[in-house]
């Protein structure tokens, strides 16, 4: 197609502009292989979940599409669920949307925020999107596992003193994360230099622990959850924020007209009172994640356990191997940054799809 040159569109935003803001394709059109264990992107992959939350489907009323949200059924039905009052709470665009809600309403161009490295990749795309400057702490590798020094991270955030401090916990894609104590210290440091605590719990309950309660006590702290992980519905795109109303009220300021769409909110309000089927998918996933480590080590690679819905794996001279073998069975990701050069993520699935990589990673191992 030819284009007209006669008009142009003015400039866009200089961080927006900048060419290392690089983006995805928006135009992605592949098409998944439903014979390939997808064990790529973090979804939940447990087929007894995905039938049930089919099932769910089929009760969304009608109005749900053709009328505009009403939110304020998941709101009090969330609020219930979380022991908080509503007024803490603000839907998202998955957790994502929270991390980026949080820069429209806090970051200015030249700020400084503190984030883990590496962490969640939209820290540094809204980082670039709003001019702040980035300040990363290092992951390291320690008995062979990635490791972040919890005095480091803390003196890191006193000389810096940053407008923002992001945490994922447990981080992604590292799967390392702080005990409660070492996380109250580091919402402490943060409060100590006037920043904005963000902690992301994307993969809440797989690490059976939360800084929810820690709300009351501090009034800098946001926490942020999604659907996409535990819950079985990456597809939905809707998260929340947790804090004081204090800052909901300026998260909410921020937000689109409507925080997300009618059928996401029918569905997540319907799948809330289904607690009990959750915790048990969950329970499958952990089952088939310790399955997944213990058997690949047991093969002679280094595989380690997350809290998370992942398991790394350093595969070692026998990548390509494994690669290989994995080929027309399983997708898996790679992140090309330090400490994880060597490694690749598995997402958890269940024990009996689990056996079915562990089979045909056994030429590979030399079994």
């Amino acid at each position: 197609m030819k284009y007209s040159t006669g008009y142009n569109p003015p400039s866009a935003k200089l961080h927006v502009a900048d060419p290392a803001l690089w983006r995805p394709t928006q135009y992605d059109d592949q098409v998944r292989d439903p014979n390939l264990l997808w064990l790529d992107r973090g979804e939940c992959f447990d087929p007894s979940l995905h039938e049930f939350v089919h099932r769910l489907l089929a009760d969304i009323p009608v109005h749900s599409v053709f009328a505009y949200p009403t939110p304020g059924p998941l709101y009090r039905k969330l609020a219930r669920h979380l022991d908080v009052p509503r007024e803490h709470l603000l839907l998202t665009r998955g957790s994502d949307g929270a991390i980026k809600a949080v820069f429209e309403a806090y970051i200015s161009a030249g700020d400084a925020i503190v984030v883990t490295q590496p962490t969640f990749q939209m820290y540094g795309v809204y980082a670039q999107m709003f001019g702040a400057r980035v300040h990363g702490v290092p992951y390291t590798l320690r008995n062979g596992r990635p490791h972040l020094d919890v005095e480091a991270l803390i003196a890191h955030i006193s000389k810096v003193r940053p407008k923002l401090v992001g945490l994922p916990n447990p981080d992604n894609p590292t799967g390392f994360a702080f005990d409660n104590d070492q996380l109250r210290d580091v919402i402490e440091a943060a409060g100590d230099v006037g920043a904005l605590m963000l902690v992301d719990e994307a993969y809440f309950p797989f690490l059976d622990q939360t800084a929810v309660p820690l709300i009351e006590t501090y009034g800098h702290l946001v926490v942020a959850r999604t659907f996409s992980k535990a819950w079985g519905m990456a597809g939905i795109r809707l998260g929340y924020t947790v804090a004081q109303p204090a800052i909901s009220e300026t998260l909410n300021k921020v937000r689109t007209m409507t925080e997300s769409d009618g059928i996401s909110m029918a569905l997540a309000e319907r799948m809330l009172d289904h607690q009990d089927i959750v915790d048990q998918s969950i329970a499958r996933l952990i089952e088939g994640r310790h399955l997944l480590a213990t058997e690949l080590n047991t093969l002679g690679f280094n595989a380690i356990e997350t809290p998370c819905n992942f398991v790394l794996v350093d595969f070692g001279a026998k990548r390509q191997a494994a690669t290989d073998a994995l080929a027309n069975v399983a997708r898996f990701r790679v992140f090309p940054v330090p400490p994880l050069e060597n490694f690749v993520r598995f997402t958890t699935t269940t024990p009996a799809l689990v056996r079915r990589v562990i089979d045909c990673l056994k030429p590979a191992a030399g079994n």
